[in-house]
C-alpha cells in the first residue's frame, strides 16, 4: 500500500465505532518502518491527535481497526499539532521532495511516495520521481539500493542503474 494512500483512511476502534482518520506518518528510514500513525479526531475547530503504534493496531485493510476500545482511545494522549510528537524530518510529509542522488552525487529526482507492508509497518521501497512535469516517470527504490539517509538520499545506484530501474 502506498502511504499517500494510508493518509486520510478511516480509523475504528476496537468495537467497529469511526474515532478519526490517519493524520500522518511517523517514519524511521534507518530502520524502514512506520514507527507511529497519527489519528485525528474532533473537527475543524476542536482537532486534537494521538499517536498508536503496531501494538495498538489489530488490522489494517479498507480501513484502520485498532485494538482500543472507546475508553482506551481516550486515554491516549492528545496533542494540538502534530509536530509535538516526533521530531522534525520523521514524518512522512517532511521525506516527501527530498532530492536522490546517485552514488557519483548526480540528483536525479525526489521522493514521491513510499510503499508500505501494512502488516508488519515495513516501508519495502521508495517510490522516486525523475524528470520534469511533461516528462516524469518513476522508480521504485528498495532499501538495499540506499547508502544513506540525511538532507538527501543517496544511492548505491549510478545513473545507468536508474535509468534501466525506471517505469512509467
Amino acid at each position: 500500500m502506498k502511504a499517500s494512500e494510508f493518509i486520510g483512511m478511516k480509523v475504528l476502534d476496537k468495537e467497529a465505532h469511526e474515532i478519526g482518520k490517519v493524520a500522518e506518518l511517523s517514519i524511521e528510514l534507518e530502520k524502514c518502518m512506520v514507527d507511529k500513525i497519527f489519528i485525528s479526531v474532533g473537527g475543524a475547530l476542536n482537532k486534537k491527535y494521538f499517536a498508536v503504534g503496531e501494538d495498538d493496531i489489530y488490522v489494517i485493510g479498507d480501513y484502520v481497526q485498532l485494538k482500543l476500545d472507546k475508553e482506551g482511545v481516550e486515554q491516549k494522549i492528545r496533542l494540538d499539532k502534530l509536530k509535538d510528537f516526533t521530531p522534525k524530518g520523521n514524518h512522512f510529509t517532511d521525506i516527501l521532495g527530498k532530492a536522490v542522488l546517485t552514488q557519483e552525487g548526480l540528483e536525479i529526482g525526489k521522493i514521491s511516495d513510499m510503499v508500505i507492508d501494512s502488516k508488519g509497518c515495513l516501508i519495502h521501497n521508495i517510490i522516486m520521481a525523475t524528470g520534469n512535469t511533461f516528462t516524469k516517470k518513476h522508480l521504485m527504490i528498495s532499501d538495499n539500493d540506499i547508502i544513506s539517509i540525511g538532507d538527501y538520499v543517496i544511492l548505491k545506484l549510478t545513473k545507468e542503474d536508474v535509468e534501466a530501474k525506471i517505469i512509467d
